[in-house]
């Protein structure tokens, strides 16, 4: 796991916590020792959400390893649904992806984020994403996580710049974390 890899190397990790479930006891359980090296912001709506990651984008140095955002849409969600404010809600979605690419690459660090889906209305069986194609376009890595249907949970590479697309792996969800349940 990132975070983990990112304390080991004595670096800080960030979690923005849009959804409140970030859990200290189970980053003890993933073998985290040092739950003072993890920095949590927790916004509590969209304009939030853009000024913690400018705030984020003004503190950040070599001493943090890693970022999460878990969920970038959920406050987006929030927000409003009718056509003008989605038109400007998705050009924000757009800048805070732009300001944590911008993070991502000027430190070289891992930036996961985490989004939801909602059911295809139409009649198809696809997940779309909250928030449209703008998280399409901006991410370089897409894991699709599901359950099939034996109730497996299932992680499927949908983008990678260099792997294989639609690859799968089954896990599982344990102590002390992402247990291989392939087998």
């Amino acid at each position: 796991m990132c975070c983990k890899y990112s304390l080991l190397r004595g670096k800080k990790s960030v979690f923005i916590d849009t959804e409140g479930g970030f859990s200290p006891t189970r980053m003890s359980l993933m073998g985290v020792k040092n739950l003072e090296n993890i920095i949590v912001f927790q916004p509590r709506d969209f304009k939030s959400q853009e000024e913690t990651l400018l705030k984020l984008e003004k503190i950040m140095s070599s001493r943090i390893g890693f970022v999460c955002v878990d969920s970038l849409v959920s406050l987006y969600r929030l927000e409003g649904h009718d056509r003008k404010k989605r038109t400007e809600l998705s050009r924000q979605l757009g800048n805070d992806l732009l300001v944590l690419s911008r993070i991502a690459r000027d430190f070289n660090i891992p930036l996961l984020i985490t989004n939801q889906v909602y059911d295809d209305v139409t009649g198809g069986k696809e997940k779309i994403p909250v928030g449209g194609d703008v998280l399409k376009y901006w991410s370089k890595l897409i894991v699709k996580l599901e359950k099939d249907e034996e109730n497996k949970r299932k992680a499927t590479l949908v983008r990678h710049p260099y792997k294989k697309e639609g690859e799968a792996v089954f896990y599982d969800i344990g102590d002390p974390g992402i247990i291989d349940a392939s087998f």
